[in-house]
Parts: structure tokens; sequence; C-alpha cells
């Protein structure tokens, strides 16, 4: 065997051992890519090849309490001050998956505030207001008062102060359930 046959083989050989190691990485990346989409999937689905996933469609509705009894939003017209617009929050999974962690939130309108003690839902909640706009949310926001001695004091925000209120629940949202949340505003 000359020098040039002796390098071919030994080409070929490097070769084989070459595609035998991207064969080898290729397997063991896709045992780690596989057990990591089972690992996704179980959480929504149950099982490894299941895929389902929430889809939550949300529909928000309002009356006006009016002295001739409650006048859906749409139809009411202009509001006056003093008059209480209940608002209500309907969540439904349209999905195949559970939605865990469910969260919904309320706007309170400009030129409305908040009704202290209104906001009530159906299953397991917790309600938190926002007075920052939604950048933070708790079941007591504070605000700091000053004192007569010039000191401040954390206070309980009245609910005057509140931007949104929101919803959540503790048990999961699961496909074809509805889940509902109410709260009042009343006209400044």
């Amino acid at each position: 065997m000359n020098n040039k046959q002796t390098r071919r083989k030994s080409k070929a050989k490097m070769g084989v051992q070459i595609r035998f190691a991207r064969s080898i990485v290729a397997l063991v990346m896709g045992v780690a890519f596989l057990s990591g989409v089972a690992v996704f999937a179980s959480k929504g689905g149950g099982n490894l090849f299941s895929f389902s996933r929430p889809s939550v469609i949300v529909n928000l509705s309002g009356v006006v309490n009016r002295e001739n009894g409650k006048v859906d939003l749409a139809k009411a017209g202009a509001v006056k001050p003093g008059e209480i617009l209940e608002w209500n929050i309907v969540s439904e999974n349209d999905g195949d998956g559970k939605a865990n962690g469910y969260k919904t939130v309320g706007q309170i309108p400009s030129g409305t505030e908040f009704v202290a003690g209104s906001a009530n839902a159906k299953g397991l909640s917790v309600v938190k207001f926002s007075i920052d706009a939604g950048q933070n949310f708790s079941e007591q926001p504070m605000i700091k008062e000053k004192q007569s001695d010039g000191s401040e004091k954390l206070v309980p925000a009245p609910a005057k102060m509140y931007t949104q209120v929101r919803f959540e629940w503790k048990e999961s949202l699961d496909p074809g359930q509805k889940l509902n949340a109410f709260y009042s505003v009343r006209v400044k």
C-alpha cells in the first residue's frame, strides 16, 4: 500500500468516527429536547404528548343603578354624579388546557371612584388594588400621611385613590369553566 492509499483509508475511517460522534451528540441533544418538551407538556395536559392550551375570553359588562332599576350601560346614555356603575367581568376558558394562576384586572374609569367593599368574585380568589395605574397591586394599598409632629406614617389608601382592581384565583380555570368578578364605582 502506498502513502496515498493509507491517507485515504485514514480519512475514511476518521469520517466514519466523526459521523458516529455527530450521531451520538444528536441523540443526546434529542433526548434532552424531548425531556424538556415532556416537562412543559405535562404541565398543561397531564401526559407526555398533550399540547393543550388555555384560551380565555373576557367579557366586561356594566349596569347603572337608577331610580327605576338597573339599566344596561350601553343603553343608559349620560351618567350623572352620584350614580353607581356595577361592573361584571366574565372570564371563560374556551381552550383545551387549564389556565393556572389566572388573574383579571378591572379598570376604575376616570371621573369615577371605587365603592369600598364592592369587589367580589365567585370561587377562591384574592382581590388586590392599585393606586399607581397598575404598577403595583396590594390587598391594602398604603400611602404616607404626614403627622402633626412632621413625621410620616403609612396608612391605608382611601378607596377613592384606587385605579384598578385585580382578581386572582387560587384554583385553575378549567376548559369550559367560567369565572365571574364584580365591582362598583361611583360617578364623581
